[in-house]
């Protein structure tokens, strides 16, 4: 029992060391080391299911904000969703490791490999579409710049700690692996975004599309917002994602204007809205789109599941495809990442192959300003975006 309690202090430790309220996500190598020497599998899967937990712990109240917001559920009701939610997750994410948890010998040679298939597992889909807290995040922390070969060589730190320390190479790799952290060190030089280039944070709260009022009034104020920030000689204005809601013709014309003015004199604007694929049942993307001098559009790769995505649904947002090209704004190469997808390590599989010149991440956070989910969400896009040696802008409503 002792031992089972000290593996969820373990993991209850290491997330709130390397997530908010910590910033530390070294502390994430403890992980695979407690993970390995662990007697049980009892007590593996309290190690990780208390990770999950703590990480994960604004999980009930988002779906309590959240559905309750937009009157789907009661709040009682989206409560209770929401900590089953909180414990499922937990569950399914631990499941990996705790089926994959090497043996105490010294001569179970395996646990390399269990290591490897476990990371792999909880980050990539189907498992991976709720990948959030990967301990592959430490990577960006021991080889920021350095890309795909920064996150195989973040990999191969994850399997060190859990290799045995009795192993004859153990201490080998750890050399190794501590002078390439070093010469990563030594060689990244933190960006910063290019002069002219604004991400403008919004507290318009949730979005209210029920009545013509509303829209817009929404779209009034995101005007005001944007002529502001290009008054200020600002060349490119980034607004946070879905803040402009469903695009409609009507939207279309009321920005006409404003989009022709800024074509003429060289401006861009990158605003969040929703673009209708389908009808009945509603279908739609998740975009970013590009406007005014520039002209692109990014979709959401995996947009909120339950909240957004909702297969079978009569609404649901569909999922954009995982090869869509660095838009170009400006004359720059940029990554979007939209909202969710700052969780995740997938989405931005091309970040480690191609490097952006630039980062940008969209977030409309209404439901969650207060709570740790929206400073670990943004402790992961920065994760990604040091990986990836380029800078971030982030624009977020609340």
């Amino acid at each position: 029992m002792a031992h089972t309690l000290l593996a969820a202090g373990i993991g209850t430790a290491v997330a709130l060391t390397a997530w908010y309220p910590g910033r530390y996500a070294i502390a994430l190598l403890a992980l695979p080391a407690a993970w390995s020497r662990l007697r049980s599998q009892l007590a593996a899967f309290m190690l990780w299911a208390t990770y999950y937990l703590a990480g994960a712990r604004d999980i009930p109240m988002v779906c309590e904000r959240f559905f309750g917001g937009h009157d789907e559920l009661t709040r009682p009701t989206a409560l209770a969703l929401g900590v089953v939610l909180w414990v499922l997750q937990a569950i399914v994410l631990a499941s990996p490791w705790v089926l994959l948890k090497p043996g105490r010998s010294l001569l179970d040679r395996s646990h390399v490999w269990r290591a490897v298939v476990a990371t792999l597992v909880v980050t990539v889909p189907p498992v991976g579409i709720i990948g959030w807290l990967s301990p592959l995040h430490v990577a960006s922390t021991l080889y920021p710049g350095w890309r795909w070969v920064g996150m195989g060589l973040g990999m191969a730190a994850l399997c060190a700690a859990a290799m045995p320390q009795a192993w004859p190479w153990t201490r080998v790799t750890w050399t190794a692996l501590v002078c390439l952290s070093v010469c990563a060190h030594w060689q990244f030089v933190s960006a910063a975004p290019p002069a002219g280039w604004i991400a403008v944070d919004t507290a318009l709260g949730r979005f209210d599309q029920s009545s013509y009022t509303p829209l817009y009034e929404r779209n009034a104020r995101l005007q005001a917002i944007a002529r502001r920030a290009f008054a200020a000689g600002n060349i490119v204005v980034i607004l946070p994602e879905e803040i402009a809601g469903l695009w409609r013709a009507s939207t279309a014309l009321w920005w006409r204007a404003d989009i022709q003015r800024m074509r003429a004199i060289g401006q861009t604007l990158v605003i969040g809205i929703d673009i209708a694929v389908k009808t009945v049942p509603l279908r739609y993307t998740d975009s970013a789109i590009i406007i005014g001098a520039g002209h692109g559009r990014v979709n959401s790769r995996q947009p909120v599941p339950l909240a957004l995505w909702r297969p079978g649904g009569a609404t649901s947002a569909v999922p954009g495809s995982l090869v869509q090209p660095y838009p170009v704004i400006a004359g720059r190469h940029v990554a979007i990442s939209l909202c969710y997808e700052d969780l995740l390590w997938w989405p931005h599989w091309r970040t480690l192959v191609e490097k952006p010149d630039l980062v940008i991440s969209q977030s409309n956070g209404w439901f969650d300003g207060d709570l740790a989910l929206s400073r670990i969400q943004q402790q992961g896009i920065a994760s990604v975006a040091r990986l990836a040696g380029a800078p971030l802008l982030r624009a977020t409503n609340r």
